[in-house]
Order: structure tokens, then sequence, then C-alpha cells
């Protein structure tokens, strides 16, 4: 039987990512079709294997002030899906 010193604990799901989860959110409120409900599926993964969380005011930047956002402060790795926000909320404005 191993010592205490040696037994290691498993490790935990890590830090909850508020502010990915939070662009999660609004993505989800503006499915309109199964591709859109797809690319937040393949978002909350991304999400769950990502390694940090972006800040509070990029979210913010990225839901309200999106006329304004330059995608090259986003980490790479959630460009498309912060481009597919973009577009999801271009296309509800035309609709309203």
């Amino acid at each position: 039987m191993p010592s205490r010193s040696n037994v290691k604990k498993s490790p935990s799901k890590g830090k909850r990512k508020t502010n990915l989860l939070k662009l999660c959110t609004a993505m989800n409120k503006l499915t309109m079709d199964a591709v859109d409900k797809e690319v937040v599926k393949r978002f909350k993964t991304v999400i769950d294997s990502a390694t940090e969380d972006i800040t509070k005011s990029l979210v913010d930047q990225v839901i309200n002030n999106s006329d304004e956002l330059q995608i090259n402060v986003i980490p790479e790795m959630f460009h498309p899906y912060v481009k597919h926000f973009l577009f999801m909320k271009k296309r509800n404005n035309k609709i309203k």
C-alpha cells in the first residue's frame, strides 16, 4: 500500500471561467438553428479545456461594444466563437 506522501490528489476541475461562460450564455440566447447550437456546444468544450479565463472588460466589449472590438486582443483559440457570436448578433439585428 503506498504511503500518503506518494499518493497524489486527482486534479480538480480548475477555476470557474465566469467571463467565458457569460459570453457562452449570451451566444446561447442568440441561437436560431442547429448550426448555432453546435457552435455553442463546441464553445463549451473549449471553455472546459481552456487554462485561463479572459477579462471581464474584454467580454463586455465583445457583448456590448462589438463595433470597436479588435479581434487580435482575444486569445486565438476563441476567435472562431467570437466571430460567430458577432455574426449572430448582426443577423439578429437585421431581423428586428
